[in-house]
């Protein structure tokens, strides 16, 4: 089966912009659950940063491609942060603020190690993914760890969802890894790199899927438990 790149990436900013707007419906409704709102503002800064790339000739420009996938690392920055925080039952905004940042600096430094070391155009592409990779599985650690708080059951089908988000980033990463370095020929991370586009459009789905299904248990426990109250 052959995948075209551009239309998934069209396909990807649609499933991205439609969570998101999931995410937000089902916060409305439901505000104390977790990661919602976390995970939208994670969708929505990867749509903006995919529409940054839309611009004309952005492509060719190295400090467009950098601006764009800083933008969606900040997101996937917030919804760590938003999550970790939620676990330790308060929203502390200067220091979530300061830690995006901080993996927003780490992004763009790498970038520029691996630039001076000749990555070549994987400078930016390959530390874009492996923080992709690395944020969604931290994030994934964080959703599952607040089991202990919550006890939901929904919560391990959502972890287990942001981890397989993760792998495929960092499977990305590391094909371009081996393209820098020669062991993989550039043709063949081509043909591999829409399959691993499919998973994370696949991942971001079920992600969505499983936050919202998380705010629906913990509200049907609450309602149990005033009904029970009673």
């Amino acid at each position: 089966m052959e995948l075209n790149v551009k239309t998934l990436y069209l396909v990807g900013g649609i499933v991205m912009t439609c969570g998101a707007g999931a995410a937000l419906l089902t916060w409305y409704h439901h505000r104390d659950a977790p990661g919602l709102r976390a995970w939208a503002a994670a969708l929505l800064l990867s749509s903006l940063g995919a529409l940054i790339l839309r611009f004309p000739d952005a492509a060719s420009s190295t400090w467009i491609v950098l601006a764009s996938n800083a933008v969606i690392v900040a997101g996937f920055g917030i919804l760590w942060v938003g999550v970790r925080q939620f676990n330790e039952d308060g929203l502390n905004v200067r220091r979530a603020l300061l830690l995006v940042a901080a993996v927003v600096v780490a992004y763009l430094a790498i970038c520029g190690v691996a630039q001076s070391v000749g990555a070549g155009r994987n400078a930016a592409s390959m530390p874009f993914s492996l923080f992709l990779g690395l944020l969604s599985s931290a994030a994934a650690y964080e959703v599952w760890q607040g089991r202990r708080r919550d006890g939901l059951t929904t919560r391990l089908p959502t972890a287990l969802a942001l981890a397989g988000l993760g792998l495929a980033r960092l499977v990305r990463a590391a094909t371009l890894a081996l393209q820098s370095a020669e062991w993989l020929p550039p043709g063949q991370v081509a043909e591999f790199h829409p399959y691993t586009l499919y998973a994370t459009i696949v991942f971001v789905l079920a992600t969505t899927y499983g936050l919202v299904l998380m705010a629906n248990e913990s509200a049907v426990r609450r309602d149990a438990e005033l009904f029970a109250g009673r």
